[in-house]
């Protein structure tokens, strides 16, 4: 008869493997809790976070299992996740806790995996052996000028007069399911969050223009100059309307993975935009 630590590691073997290699969805949901909690870097939130992170991830992402331990209701596996698109294998320490045969909380450790000429130890991290350089991902190749503007477009097409646009299929095209809006360096908006924004500057501001002034890469970011126009015919930002239009600057710095928008640090002149418009 099995206890049940051994019961709960073939658990996250088997969850592990359905999730990461075979990536069944479906199947994976049944190890996974609704209310799941994850304390993670990485990982964004919930059970939501972890399927779409795993389904924005290269064809040949891999998952392969190492040491694992299991005490009471916590369960602990060393990891290797490779083919993920960056010049390095990541070793992670994970840490579950199980309750009623689902992971209800999760905890990790990550590093990037060190080649033998990097390891100052001189021991592989994972296994008997160091990654092979055959093993090792390339590095993702810079964004050109040309590929960053086709990225960001649905984007900014869903700025010009979002009243008139289907700005959630615009925004799906442009973004990864877990995109970050940020408009601090720690609050953000989702992306359906943001679809709600812009659906709702569209009905306050139905000329709204966004033009794109200038734009450039820097390895897989894409920092975009822009220009926002429009005329208020109802309350803009606490401002009653007057019939005066606004023009101001906008800066945004997108994260690109896999082809499409993973974040987003942005900043609008909106103090500006109100004076024109008291003037």
């Amino acid at each position: 008869m099995k206890n049940q630590q051994e019961i709960n590691k073939e658990l996250v073997i088997e969850a592990f493997d359905t999730l990461f290699n075979k990536r069944n969805y479906a199947a994976a949901e049944k190890f996974w809790s609704p209310n799941y909690i994850q304390h993670s870097a990485v990982v964004p939130a919930g059970r939501d976070g972890l399927f779409n992170l795993v389904k924005n991830a290269p064809e040949e992402f891999r998952w392969e299992q190492g040491v694992i331990m299991a005490d009471k209701d916590m369960v602990m596996i060393h990891s290797r996740y490779s083919g993920r698109g960056t010049p390095k294998n990541m070793i992670g320490v994970d840490i579950l806790k199980i309750k009623d045969g689902v992971f209800v909380e999760h905890w990790d450790v990550l590093q990037d995996e060190a080649a033998k000429e990097d390891s100052n130890g001189g021991f592989p991290m994972f296994g008997t052996s160091f990654p092979k350089s055959s093993d090792r991902q390339p590095a993702a190749t810079p964004l050109t000028i040309a590929q960053a503007r086709e990225i960001v477009w649905p984007l900014y097409d869903a700025l010009n007069q979002p009243a008139k646009k289907d700005v959630d299929a615009l925004l799906a095209k442009a973004a990864h399911a877990d995109y970050h809006s940020y408009h601090t360096n720690e609050d953000f908006l989702t992306r359906d969050q943001l679809a709600g924004v812009l659906k709702n500057l569209g009905v306050t501001v139905p000329d709204l223009r966004w033009e794109i002034k200038d734009i450039q890469t820097n390895g897989d970011q894409v920092i975009v100059r822009g220009e926002a126009t429009g005329t208020p015919i109802s309350e803009f930002w606490g401002a009653k309307p007057t019939g005066k239009g606004f023009k101001t600057m906008a800066l945004d710095i997108f994260t690109v993975k896999h082809g499409k928008l993973a974040s987003c640090y942005h900043i609008e002149n909106w103090m500006t935009a109100l004076q024109q418009m008291s003037t």
